[in-house]
């Protein structure tokens, strides 16, 4: 089973010091990414959303071609090795409260092939339950239930089965048209199955496959629950010839699924769950080679612009910085072996922590939490470059050249010991 990890310029700076917070410049010219840091494979390929081009990447046409920073080749920009795919999809998420896709199939197979990616997925619409519009004047486009103004004047409305149906039409009406106008192209096409239901997702399947499709991509599955998606897998299995037929699942990764697909002989999937897990959960930021989550030690860097609204006036932002300095040195004097007292490092931790503007902040919860991580000293039993390299900044919050990085780390932990059951890459250190 395939694993791709989805793109969203998931780079570092390649001279980063964590000791210094400096590195020589700034920008892409800059990057390395994670297939470049880890010499071990991490993912089978990465997933590539045109929806990243309309809204943060701008494509720019030379000479006829498309061109992404200076690039004509989308391997090339991602500096990917031959042995790793790339697969592109249109990005439904985020046109998910438009009436049709904002990606018209002509400008997805044309950019597929001409940026040279290896798959192409047809141009889909989510039959989402629930959209949300900012204009009032936007309601009479669609066929809905209810429609309820939030507080932040935005509509919220519950689609009619009626208007989901619409858009499971659409996503097969795109890929017949999508699958004609590939024919002969540089890229495999893969089909968008989309749905409300398992039923209507297992008939879209089949249509898809009566055109010709031998690669199907199931979509709209994130906010389903996990029964959902289990039944849905029960009965692709009961339904569709996977000898024939390839599976992946777009954005899925549910850990007590993974038995399931591979059993089913699903052929691939994608998710960066755990990969951005490292900076957007409260806790469980750090995955273990134990294959336990972690929760990496918050030291918010108090001068940069971000922070500095969120800085308390009980304190100077001058003694703020002693404070913040001084607990750096205390977390890597302890990974050192030099410290051994955990209780005076997070008591330290915690009091700079208060003087953040936060909602809410549970101390004892927090120095439980981290108390864990620093007594487990879990990263110095991982062989990986990142922690090996970084030693405990790999387990610090603070900026996205650490949260990144650890993050490429999670990726690692969850590709070779829980995806595929690699131990080999695994030593294993006394615990001081």
């Amino acid at each position: 089973m395939k694993y791709f990890l989805p793109y969203w310029e998931d780079w570092v700076h390649k001279d980063f010091d964590p000791v210094t917070e400096d590195y020589k410049k700034s920008g892409f010219e800059n990057s390395i990414f994670a297939h470049e840091i880890l010499v071990e494979p991490i993912y089978d390929g990465i997933l590539v959303s045109l929806g990243l081009f309309e809204l943060k990447l701008k494509l720019i046409k030379e000479n006829g071609l498309p061109k992404i920073r200076n690039f004509y080749n989308i391997r090339e920009y991602l500096r990917l090795p031959a042995h790793l795919y790339i697969m592109g999809d249109c990005g439904a998420f985020t046109y998910i409260n438009e009436k049709n896709p904002v990606i018209d199939v002509e400008k997805a197979v044309y950019h597929y092939d001409s940026l040279g990616f290896d798959y192409g997925i047809s141009v889909d619409h989510i039959c989402s339950d629930v959209i949300v519009l900012e204009d009032k004047r936007r309601l009479n486009e669609f066929s809905f239930v209810e429609a309820t103004q939030q507080k932040s004047g935005k509509f919220k409305i519950i689609l009619t089965q009626e208007e989901k149906e619409y858009r499971r039409k659409v996503s097969i009406e795109n890929a017949y048209k999508f699958l004609k106008l590939s024919k002969d192209k540089s890229f495999i096409p893969i089909g968008a199955v989309q749905g409300y239901s398992i039923e209507t997702y297992i008939d879209s399947a089949k249509q898809l496959i009566e055109q010709g499709y031998e690669y199907l991509a199931f979509g709209g599955l994130v906010p389903k629950k996990t029964e959902f998606i289990s039944q849905l897998l029960d009965k692709i299995n009961k339904e569709i010839d996977i000898t024939k037929i390839k599976i992946h699942l777009l954005g899925v990764l549910r850990e007590n699924l993974l038995k399931k697909m591979k059993e089913y002989n699903i052929y691939s999937f994608d998710s960066a769950s755990y990969y951005r897990k490292s900076w957007l959960r409260a806790t469980q930021n750090y995955l273990g080679i134990d294959k336990n989550w972690y929760s990496a030690i918050r030291v918010p860097q108090s001068q940069i612009s971000r922070t500095k609204n969120k800085i308390s006036e009980s304190i100077s932002l001058y003694r703020l910085v002693e404070k913040e300095e001084k607990i750096l040195k205390l977390l890597r004097e302890f990974d050192k072996g030099n410290i051994r007292d955990i209780d005076s490092i997070l008591e330290e931790v915690i009091s700079y922590d208060k003087f953040f503007l936060r909602d809410s902040f549970n101390e004892e919860k927090f120095f439980s939490l981290y108390k864990e991580t620093l007594e487990s000293k879990i990263w110095k039993s991982c062989d990986c470059k990142i922690c090996q390299s970084l030693g405990i900044d790999v387990v610090i919050f603070r900026g996205a050249n650490r949260n990144k990085r650890r993050g490429f780390h999670n990726t690692y932990v969850f590709y070779r010991k829980i995806l595929n059951n690699k131990e080999d890459s695994v030593v294993l250190c006394n615990r001081k």
